[in-house]
């Protein structure tokens, strides 16, 4: 690989010291004169249709200036999927609804002098409904004769079908036959801020302005346009400061409500919502169930698959049935298999709203598919790292994935370090002196696209602006959520550039009047398809340098190129003159004086693959379920890493994240009345640093050649396949299959003890 000036250094992050001293600003810290605060009154009931709501107590409240309701609202149905137009969910949702078909869905607002008013007059808000049968579950909904929550629908939101093969005559052919069934549960994003924003009227030109915390600046404006009855250029969108988002910001939530209130006050509106609301009223990742049948030959050689996963999407489309499409794109890829057959659907319920969560159905995928294969090996009492060589993608083997070309491939490196690492060939389970606490290893890999080329919109735009002194701006709209972006992107620059990382400077905040075009933070594309046009903007500039400066000193263009801000010779390396000496006087020349800006997109033709791979020992306690992380091994194949402090806090976060999911993770849902029970962060268990296991992290690079410098995708395959390799670790150490997330003490004893009552939480 290229021996790189600024690409994988360990820059320190351009973000660092704002966030750590508190200098950072977010939306709550933006001060307006006259502002006003929002609160939302939510349904209380799962499915109803409102006869009538009186608002007059609310109004007649000192200090309350405006009530809005279902009745003031734009009668325009629209979808707040975080993705480019064209829509490609359906348009489902109005802003404040009269039929409601959750707990939370809002159906009135109000905006008041105080945080404290404004949540009293919402109290004041009285109103009848008629109260319809719910569903809760994906069985409920798909029976004959269930409710319908979108009139036409059958509660079938989105469905896709691929074959591929002779499915039946392998099956009729095998040695050997598999069945499963595996499910994973609802949880939601906790990121430490909450949904805010900040809506106000220019007074000059009518225009909105919001101030928010957003993965999709772009895509906000859009939908807020689009939902409101306005044109695109009738707002303009200001990404601030976001202090985490993991999916749940990649659509409009309740930013559109506050503009509403921003327009009918003429004042600036500060809605910041509440951790209960955030957690049981905004989005959360698809529970998901799956039915696996595998086909073998003599020699433990996958001959056939069929695949029937259900997801079970909530009350409206949000991201609907695209969490579906990519599930069903990677399990074809990981596992090359001659014969395959996969049927998705997306079921609506009565439930809190699934939408777009870090790994974007792939979490539930790799659980399904690791937990699958090492029940597999089991049963046919085969070493699972066995098993998955026998079945997992080669460089060079059989590929079935569409549009995706495996320019690079770390898989092997990875299991065979990971392997002797963890001392997989020598481990053995060990049982405590009473028998009660029981050791176990496992493992787990996986694979992630870069991008969503060819599926959907998939482009960027960056815009360089070399100044006088070799120094540059750097323009771009992609977004930075926490994972690293800002510090990115400029090395990208300066790599390109030849200069300091020191000397280019990103304009921030993104801002959709200024920000050249780009969708946003979503599918790990930033670095992939963002970063490309960067290197491009750059590139382009360091050209009319360079042809600026052969004319001047009377050289070949191609003999000159630009290092560590000098002008060099390109095959000596030798310094022929500071570059500040060339682009003053491209500036500050009477005859041929230029300005060197060039602002360039980037549209990808190809969508690669990241891998990971992980091991784990775990121990665990069989007389009170209790689950301990020993050790948790990371692999993680993302091409060339620009920066390898940003990569770290990618693959540790994402581990200690995945490891949640499978150990703790879980919204607890009333089934009689879908009301949210764990709405809370005490209730609702993740992580702590007291739960912080050994964890190891390592990088296996590869050199993608469809990207900017090599480099993969970094934020999201952390987050894939930690919590099976945990599993598959418990179910080796206690000898009983669990086909079930997350593995709580309560979870993993009733599984050691079946005949026990069932969990009955939805």
């Amino acid at each position: 690989m290229a021996n790189f000036d600024v690409v994988g250094k360990p820059c320190r992050r351009v973000d660092a010291y704002d966030k750590v001293t508190g200098k950072a600003r977010y939306v709550g810290d933006i001060k307006r004169k006259g502002v006003l605060y929002g609160s939302i009154l939510h349904s209380p009931i799962a499915h109803g249709i409102m006869t009538g709501i009186d608002t007059s107590k609310a109004k007649a409240l000192e200090g309350v200036v405006s009530v809005v309701t279902y009745e003031d609202v734009p009668n325009i149905p629209y979808t707040s999927c975080g993705h480019p137009y064209p829509f490609d969910t359906p348009l489902d949702t109005l802003i404040l609804e009269k039929h409601v078909r959750y707990v939370g869905d809002p159906i009135a607002a109000v905006a008041a002098v105080t945080p404290e008013i404004a949540e009293k007059a919402v109290s004041l808000i009285t109103f009848t409904y008629d109260e319809l049968p719910a569903v809760f579950t994906i069985e409920d909904a798909m029976k004959e004769g269930a409710p319908e929550i979108h009139e036409g629908t059958k509660n079938i939101l989105g469905e896709n079908e691929y074959e591929y093969g002779d499915v039946e005559k392998a099956f009729s052919e095998a040695a050997y036959v598999f069945e499963d069934v595996i499910e994973t549960p609802i949880v939601t994003h906790c990121q430490i801020e909450t949904h805010i924003s900040l809506a106000e009227v220019d007074q000059a030109t009518g225009r909105v302005f919001l101030h928010a915390t957003t993965q999709v600046p772009t895509i906000m404006r859009e939908r807020i346009a689009y939902a409101l009855g306005r044109k695109m250029r009738d707002v303009r969108v200001i990404k601030e400061n976001v202090g985490g988002g993991f999916g749940g910001k990649q659509e409009p939530v309740y930013e559109i409500i506050n503009c509403l209130l921003a327009i009918k006050t003429n004042q600036p509106v500060l809605l910041d919502i509440s951790r209960e609301e955030c957690l049981a009223m905004t989005r959360c990742r698809h529970a998901s169930k799956v039915y696996l049948r595998t086909a073998l030959d003599k020699d433990y050689k996958f001959t056939a698959r069929v695949i029937t996963a259900y997801n079970n999407n909530g009350a409206y489309s949000s991201h609907g049935h695209n969490v579906m499409y990519n599930i069903a794109s990677e399990f074809r890829a990981l596992y090359p298999t001659p014969s395959m057959h996969f049927i998705g659907k997306s079921i609506y319920t009565n439930l809190l709203i699934a939408g777009a969560m870090r790994g974007y159905g792939i979490p539930q995928e790799t659980f399904v598919m690791e937990s699958h294969i090492d029940n597999i090996a089991r049963a046919l009492h085969i070493d699972p790292y066995e098993l998955r060589q026998r079945n997992i993608y080669h460089p060079g083997g059989p590929f079935y994935g569409e549009d995706i070309t495996v320019g690079s491939c770390g898989l092997q490196e990875m299991m065979e370090k990971g392997r002797k690492a963890i001392g997989w060939d020598d481990f053995q389970n060990t049982t405590s002196a009473d028998g009660k606490i029981k050791r176990g290893i496992g493992m787990a890999c996986c694979s992630y696209l870069q991008c969503c080329y060819p599926f959907n919109t998939e482009w960027s735009s960056a815009r360089v602006q070399v100044h006088e002194d070799g120094s540059a701006s750097l323009y771009y709209g992609c977004t930075e959520i926490g994972q690293g972006t800002d510090t990115i992107m400029p090395q990208i620059a300066a790599e390109a550039l030849g200069v300091p990382f020191e000397w280019v400077h990103s304009v921030l905040p993104v801002d959709t009047d200024i920000s050249p075009f780009d969708p946003g933070a979503y599918a790990s594309r930033q670095t992939y398809v963002s970063g490309y046009a960067v290197k491009k903007a750059a590139l382009a500039c360091k050209e009319d340098i360079l042809v600026f400066a052969a004319k001047k000193l009377e050289k070949e263009k191609d003999s000159l190129d630009v290092k560590k801000g000098y002008l060099v010779s390109k095959d000596t390396g030798e310094q022929i003159c500071p570059l500040e000496d060339i682009t003053r006087k491209m500036y500050y020349n009477t005859r041929n004086t230029q300005s060197i800006c060039h602002e360039v997109y980037h549209c990808p033709t190809d969508n690669a693959l990241t891998f990971g791979t992980v091991f784990a020992i775990v121990s665990v306690d069989t007389a009170t379920g209790k689950v301990t992380v020993e050790k948790l091994l990371t692999y993680l194949d993302s091409g060339v890493v620009i920066n390898p402090i940003t990569s770290a806090g990618q693959l540790y976060g994402g581990a200690v994240m995945s490891m949640g999911y499978g150990l703790m993770e879980q919204v607890l849902i009333n089934p009689k009345t879908g009301q949210v029970y764990n709405d809370n962060l005490l209730d609702y268990k993740i992580p702590t640093m007291a739960d912080y296991p050994n964890v190891e992290g390592h990088f296996v690079e590869t050199d993608e050649p469809s990207s900017a410098y090599g480099n993969k995708s970094m934020g999201e395959p952390p987050n894939l396949a930690p919590a099976a390799a945990i599993r598959n670790a418990v179910v080796n150490a206690t000898g009983v299959t669990m086909n079930r997330l997350p593995l709580t003490p309560e979870r993993v004893w009733e599984f050691l003890h079946p005949d026990d009552k069932e969990d009955t939480n939805v």
